[in-house]
């Protein structure tokens, strides 16, 4: 499904937050779309906290370079560390 005009525009903002801090946390992605764009982009998941929209996620991810990675376990996009698979955007 391809993401709305709106979508892609706060990917870019992601990208804009991504790029000045080199890493990029869902909760402070999340409470950042929630205060600049509007509670339609973001939701409360099983765990009660704010999450993102996945049409967002997608274009984000389509708007990334390869060597950004999610880290399930800090709930963070960083850099590809040395450490990490040399394929794929998931890592530990």
């Amino acid at each position: 499904m391809a993401s709305t005009d709106e979508e892609i525009k706060i990917a870019q903002w992601m990208l804009e937050q991504y790029t000045k801090y080199k890493r990029l946390s869902q909760s402070m992605a999340a409470r950042g779309i929630l205060v600049e764009f509007g509670e339609q982009y973001v939701y409360k998941n099983k765990h009660r906290n704010w999450a993102i929209n996945k049409g967002i996620l997608e274009a984000f991810r389509k708007i990334t370079p390869d060597d950004v990675v999610w880290s399930r376990s800090s709930q963070t996009w960083r850099a590809r560390a040395p450490y990490d698979p040399p394929k794929g955007r998931m890592v530990r």
